[in-house]
This record gives C-alpha cells, sequence and structure tokens, in this order.
C-alpha cells in the first residue's frame, strides 16, 4: 500500500474503500476498494476530504479489512448466530433464533488483546430477538497479517466459540403463592398475574398457580404438584424476607430440590433463591418483584428458559451490571 495525492493517482487502483457521511443519512460508499481512479473523480475525492488516498502498490502480502472481519466474525460464532457484513472493515453478527446470548468472556478478552481488531457484543446472558445484531468485529488497520489472523482461528478451535444464541425452550411455568393472608382471602393475589406478564414475552404461559399457607409441607406438596403436571420451570413466591413465618426456602428444600443459591448480587430483589428439583429450576421469587420494573428475576430469566441450570459462577458474574435501572438517563 502506498500514501498518493489523490492528483496523483489518476490511474492508479483504491486500496480501500470511501466512505461519505452525511448528518442525519449515514454513510454511503462512493468509492469501492479495487476501483481505478479518473481524472474526473478528483473533485468528488476533494468534496469528502480526500486530498490523500492509499493506493494497492504490487502483491499485498496481508488481509484486507474486509475478508479479515469476515474471518474474525466466522471464528468465533457458535450456535444459533449468523455473520453478516464484510464491509468497511467490520462484520455484524446476528442472532439467527429468539434466545438468549451466552459468551466466553475469558476468551473473548483474550481476543480483544491481540491488537488490530476489536469485538464488541451486547451482556452475557442477554435475551435476543431472532434477527438482532448482538455483536461486531472491526478491523483498524486496511491490513491484518495472515498469523494474527490464524492466531485467532487456532484460539476458537482449541477454546470453543466466543458467543452463542441458545433457543428458548421452555413453554409451560407454575407458581406456588405462599401466604397464608392470600390462603385465607384477606387480600388478594398478584403475583400470578405479574409472573404471567413477565414470561409472555419468552413464549412461556403460566399453567398453573397453587395458593398455599405459610407450611412447610403445603409448599413441598405444591412443589411437587406442579412437577409431576409437567411444568418446567417453578415459580415459588412469597416476601422472601427475614420473616418468622416465611417459610418459603424451606418449603423448597423439603420438595427435595437442590439449592443452588439463597441470594443474588443483582437488585433490586436481591433475595431471589435458586434450586433445582431433578431436571426442574424452582426460583423462590421474593414480592420485591410485585413493584414492577427489572430486578433480579428478569436477571436470570433469560437464562433458565433457554434449558440451562443455573451455576454459581454465571450468577455471581451477574453482579457486574447487577444494579438494575428501570430505565437509563443522563
Amino acid at each position: 500500500m502506498k500514501k498518493v495525492r489523490i492528483e496523483e493517482a489518476v490511474g492508479m487502483v483504491l486500496g480501500h474503500e470511501v466512505v461519505r457521511i452525511t448528518p442525519g443519512e449515514g454513510g454511503v460508499l462512493p468509492f469501492q476498494r479495487g476501483y481505478v481512479v479518473r481524472e474526473e473523480d478528483i473533485p468528488r475525492f476533494l468534496e469528502i476530504g480526500k486530498e490523500h488516498i492509499y493506493v494497492v502498490e504490487g502483491d499485498e502480502p496481508d488481509i484486507h479489512e474486509n475478508e479479515a472481519a469476515l474471518r474474525i466474525a466466522r471464528a468465533t460464532v457458535g450456535e444459533g448466530l449468523r455473520v453478516d457484513g464484510g464491509r468497511g472493515g467490520g462484520a455484524r453478527l446476528k442472532a439467527g433464533a429468539t434466545g438468549v446470548l451466552k459468551i466466553n468472556v475469558p476468551l473473548l478478552d483474550e481476543i480483544n488483546g491481540l491488537g488490530d481488531f476489536a469485538i464488541g457484543t451486547r451482556h452475557n446472558w442477554t435475551a435476543c430477538r431472532e434477527g438482532e445484531s448482538v455483536a461486531m468485529v472491526k478491523i483498524m488497520p486496511l491490513y491484518v497479517p495472515e498469523a494474527k489472523l490464524l492466531s485467532v482461528e487456532n484460539l476458537c478451535r482449541d477454546k470453543g466459540r466466543i458467543l452463542d444464541v441458545l433457543p428458548f425452550r421452555i413453554q409451560k411455568a407454575g407458581a406456588v403463592i405462599t401466604g397464608s393472608e392470600v390462603y385465607k382471602g384477606r387480600i388478594t393475589d398478584r403475583f400470578a398475574d405479574v409472573l404471567a406478564r413477565k414470561v409472555e414475552p419468552f413464549g412461556v404461559s403460566l399453567a398453573h398457580a397453587i395458593i398455599v399457607p405459610d407450611d412447610v409441607e403445603a409448599i413441598a406438596r405444591a412443589i411437587s404438584e406442579l412437577h409431576a403436571a409437567g411444568c418446567e420451570v417453578i415459580f415459588a413466591c412469597s416476601g422472601m424476607s427475614v420473616d418468622p413465618d416465611d417459610v418459603t426456602m424451606d418449603g423448597i428444600r423439603a420438595s427435595g430440590a437442590d439449592v443452588i443459591m439463597e441470594g443474588v448480587p443483582m437488585m433490586p430483589s436481591a433475595i431471589l433463591g435458586l434450586a433445582m428439583l431433578r431436571n426442574v429450576p424452582v426460583l423462590g421469587t421474593p414480592a420485591g418483584v410485585l413493584r414492577g420494573g427489572v430486578t433480579a428475576l428478569d436477571g436470570v430469566l433469560p437464562m433458565i428458559f433457554a434449558g440451562m441450570k443455573p451455576r454459581v459462577a454465571d450468577i455471581i458474574a451477574m453482579g457486574h451490571g447487577g444494579f438494575c435501572l428501570e430505565k437509563y438517563a443522563f
């Protein structure tokens, strides 16, 4: 590649794309890589501020930015993703299914540390719809050494892909509504309606809701009934607070479920409980969910509805970004 003044470039081969940016309209490509510059093109180059350009000089030993972006993108994508682009030194990674984005964060960091390119993604365990962009590869120089691209491809072959989109699989949920005040009719339950609205966007129906008193055996029995009825996720709803009458987690344990965590590093509703009854997640769901807005429950639902068993390490990592805001404004 050689840098030349545009007036001296007539008859030479353009070595890069030239983009014209118009405010409010985005960018267009009036000149593509490989274009042979003509005398009449000079005013157009100057109008978009291109007094100098890079031209191809002999055989190019390295890989052009567009091809490099595609190679890195294809090396990093796993299940449920497709690659779109290879223009302007960039490539977008789009969800091939509606599901949850799963990212190998240590490998992402390692590859981003190699230099000459960058991979930016959405947050790990983010819900996404089919066709949405979830990541982008951007090449910094016009050409990248072949050896560096091979390093990325070898890392992804040896350590796995960076990104997967796991499709939502759960269809049927059930809820155990605890509280003697609800069971005895002193107040009307609100949990079932709130949960039904939360799960519906994931294609999940709240098929059953059982109201029980604050009693360990009653809670355990209701959880077992929902499990037997084929519920793929079970919500055990209560105050989940420091309350002598609240025995929800005891009831979850009494059902035979294995408790994974009691409390998560996300707020509000950090007292969320996570357990597994054989292959079915049981979520101790705190009353804070009733207030509306984004809570810790929303943080774990995409993972749960993709059929993933919650791992302690994954939940702990959610503390970074775990202070939930109903909306962001500055």
